[in-house]
């Protein structure tokens, strides 16, 4: 039995939401915390380009500096992914790979590690799958939580009973459109973090990085779970302004984009990882 945490939940002059037990994102993050760290958070999409680097690739995240890891999930139709994820998901489909074979991937890291592993995955799969068998195929695979980009409030609660009864986290995605009314709404559902959008549209690489300060002082009026930063960072020194006010930075398609290069992706994928961790130490 896990302990209970007083970060889960919505916290903040409001809060009637009991505690939860703490699962592993949670308690990596007081981790974090109490040690004045902050993390990084890559996305790797399951099976690109191939199930064997993606097993290499989570087997040496935490050597490379890596906190927790997101794992997409292949989908044919992503909602909100540039043309480097939605190229790198098709071409996984195209090789096959299915949900049983990303959770049979992911069982067989989760006893060599201690990295957070997420999974981002479309509603439609949930749905399709059944609500509380994916759930519970997620947290028999080892996963710690995730995030689903595309489900709205009503859905979400239909789900969160099941993600409470597994002790997994639940982020769900606050864009810089999103209004305050929804923003309480979305707060008080999320479990583990807050998935903060640096930007509005489609993922992939930028060169500028936008001032989050205002925003990230907004959603800590209503709630001291941990805040994660995505959407267009690519380099160390995004991932370092990111964290200056954010608790996280999660980095998605310049990772991807470097695992499609010619030789050993796992490699070249924890070279670039073990770069943006410098942004973490402010080197």
């Amino acid at each position: 039995m896990r302990s209970t945490s007083p970060m889960v939940g919505l916290r903040g002059p409001s809060n009637s939401v009991p505690c939860q037990l703490m699962s592993r994102i949670d308690e990596l993050f007081a981790s974090a915390r109490r040690d004045n760290r902050l993390s990084l958070m890559p996305f790797v999409v399951a099976g690109y380009p191939g199930l064997d680097a993606t097993e290499m690739f989570l087997h040496g995240l935490e050597e490379a500096g890596a906190t927790m890891a997101e794992v997409g999930f292949p989908f044919s139709d992503p909602i909100a992914d540039g043309p480097v994820i939605a190229a790198a998901m098709h071409h996984t489909l195209s090789q096959g790979v299915t949900i049983d074979t990303v959770l049979a991937t992911v069982g067989r890291v989760r006893s060599s590690t201690g990295l957070g592993l997420i999974a981002m995955v479309s509603y439609s799969i949930v749905h399709r799958r059944g609500r509380e068998t994916f759930v519970r195929e997620l947290a028999d695979a080892g996963f710690d939580g995730l995030i689903i980009p595309d489900i709205d409030l009503a859905a979400a609660d239909t789900l969160l009973p099941a993600i409470d009864a597994a002790d997994l986290s639940f982020a769900m995605l606050v864009a810089p459109t999103t209004l305050p009314n929804r923003l309480k709404a979305v707060i008080q559902r999320c479990r583990g973090f807050i998935y903060l959008l640096a930007r509005t549209g489609l993922t992939g690489a930028r060169g500028d990085m936008p001032d989050l300060t205002d925003r990230v002082a907004e959603i800590r009026q209503l709630s001291d779970l941990p805040i994660a930063a995505g959407f267009g960072i690519s380099t160390a020194d995004q991932v370092r302004s990111a964290t200056t006010s954010c608790d996280a930075a999660i980095v998605g398609s310049a990772l991807v984009d470097h695992m499609r290069a010619e030789g050993d992706a796992a490699a070249s994928g924890l070279a670039f990882v073990q770069t943006l961790a410098t942004g973490l130490r402010g080197d």
